[in-house]
């Protein structure tokens, strides 16, 4: 079962139907103790290869009640990130990530169950390339931790132990998340942080982001690396970031991307990526979207995606909610 997980993984890159922007994952709603990050949309795709509709959910719910900078406090996330596919192909599956919460107040917060990994959640920006979710979550391997894509595609069920804390404008987190059931024993440890400069002047609000992951299957020990900035202006923000991954495969990615807000609720983003296996010819794709926002943080999405050396052209058209 690794086995074959992995070369469909290799074969999404192959035939080169992967992307990327981004996607703000600070709660929107907090209210006793409660609070929700995350998103859910659904979308028509039609990418000369394949059309059909695709439905997209990553979302965290997190309940901490009587939190003080001082003081312990008990509490619980949930976590479900799942996609649904029309027809045959893609991925059909959806994972949830409870765990319990043991906050210290400044001392940081344990988390224990089946967290996050720090190098997915938090730390790191979450993007979504073109505001296209299908082509994001067939990109994942090469920009994010590869725990979250091996769950969903195999059907797993990691867990471990989670810590986050602060010092100051930095902050910091380290995991370890397991993975054993029908035939996959590997275990993934991970560091990540990001750190605040503080907009001064004509200078802008900078945030540097970068995280490391081991990943050991007893047979196989390696790493995987990412490193970026982003830049927030009064109406635009812009980002780049470079990631190295040596599993699924040897890859090296560079991204640059931006985003500007015309009004409270119209907004364009633009991106343009190229990824280079070690085995085969980098790919270069670039993407523009549209968004529009309604009440409630409810929006839609128009955007087309092109690349070279095979990779198809995509319009995306998606109706959804930002928590």
């Amino acid at each position: 079962m690794k086995h074959s997980v992995l070369v469909a993984i290799g074969t999404s890159f192959i035939s080169a139907q992967s992307v990327m922007a981004e996607v703000d994952q600070k709660p929107l709603f907090s209210l006793g103790g409660v609070s929700i990050s995350g998103y859910a949309d659904l979308s028509y795709f039609d990418d000369e290869t394949n059309s059909g509709s695709f439905a997209r959910a990553d979302i965290d719910l997190t309940y901490l009640p009587n939190h003080s900078p001082s003081s312990f406090s008990l509490g619980f996330s949930l976590g479900f990130d799942g996609a649904r596919q029309s027809g045959s192909g893609g991925i059909n599956s959806g994972v949830f990530y409870p765990a319990v919460l043991f906050d210290f107040g400044n001392s940081g917060r344990v988390s224990v169950g089946a967290p996050r990994s720090v190098m997915n959640r938090g730390y790191i920006p979450t993007t979504v390339f073109a505001l296209n979710s299908r082509l994001d979550l067939q990109l994942s391997p090469f920009t994010d931790s590869v725990v979250p894509y091996l769950a969903l595609a195999g059907d797993y069920h990691p867990y471990g132990i989670r810590y986050d804390t602060a010092f100051g404008n930095t902050e910091i987190g380290i995991s370890f998340n397991r993975i054993s059931d029908s035939g996959l024993d590997a275990d993934f440890y991970a560091m990540a942080f990001s750190h605040r400069f503080e907009s001064s002047g004509r200078m802008p609000e900078l945030d540097l982001f970068g995280a490391v992951e081991r990943i050991d299957t007893g047979t196989l020990n390696t790493r995987n690396y990412s490193l970026g900035i982003e830049a927030s202006f009064d109406n635009m923000d812009v980002g780049f970031r470079i990631d190295e991954r040596n599993l699924p495969l040897d890859t090296r990615t560079a991204e640059l991307y931006g985003r500007m807000q015309f009004t409270t609720a119209l907004s364009t983003s633009a991106s343009v990526i190229n990824i280079n296996p070690d085995i085969g010819s980098s790919v270069t794709v670039y993407g523009i979207a549209v968004e529009y926002l309604f009440v409630n943080n409810t929006y839609f999405n128009a955007s087309y995606s092109d690349g070279s050396n095979g990779v198809p052209r995509n319009i995306d058209l998606s109706v959804g909610w930002r928590f």
